[in-house]
């Protein structure tokens, strides 16, 4: 009988070691992945900070391109305006005259006080000026509105802050917008819309 038991016991230990050895071999594994999973993330970022240096190294000399193109564009544009200016200016005024025969008690004549301007930056501007009007009258015209449409809510009876502020959240607006128009705190109203609802 104690034969059978030792070597059930000697079995059972040669089952043990050889699940420690499997054990052991797993951590093992786990342990060089662990190690790779480093290496990796460590040469992911050296990557990514390579790419975001030369990145931001591009952006650099596109806006320093950028730059050197838009002022050599108005260096260009304001020589050709002036150009212009003193064609027309040629045009305009006859050749036979001088300075002197032009002038009356050394006052300078309109012709030498007009400035030139192009036909299309003008026709630009002026169409740039009625938009901006335009949007203005919209804007003071609906502004009125709103205005006119605001003293007939309130005259009409007077809302209690729990009411103004339903109204206001059904408009869209948020919790701290309510509060600061009420002037109540943000979790008071936070809390009246969460009674409400």
């Amino acid at each position: 009988m104690t034969i059978i038991l030792i070597a059930v016991l000697f079995i059972l230990q040669l089952i043990s070691f050889y699940f420690l050895i499997i054990l052991n071999t797993k951590l093992a594994k786990f342990k060089d992945l662990e190690k790779k999973q480093e290496r990796l993330m460590r040469e992911m970022d050296d990557t990514i900070s390579v790419y975001l240096a030369d990145m931001k190294d591009e952006n650099d000399r596109l806006i320093q391109e950028l730059q050197r193109v838009s002022k050599s564009e108005t260096q260009t544009n304001a020589v050709k305006q002036e150009e212009q200016i003193v064609r027309q200016k040629e045009q305009v005024q006859p050749p036979s005259l001088t300075k002197e025969e032009s002038t009356v008690d050394g006052s300078i004549s309109l012709d030498e006080q007009r400035i030139y301007v192009p036909k299309n930056i003008v026709a630009n501007a002026y169409s740039r000026q009625q938009q901006t009007g335009a949007k203005a009258e919209a804007k003071v015209v609906h502004s009125d509105q709103q205005a006119t449409d605001a003293t007939k809510k309130q005259e009409a009876k007077p809302l209690t802050v729990e009411q103004q502020a339903v109204e206001l959240a059904k408009q869209g607006k948020t919790a701290e917008e309510i509060a600061k128009q009420l002037q109540k705190g943000k979790t008071e109203i936070e809390l009246l819309l969460k009674f409400h609802h």
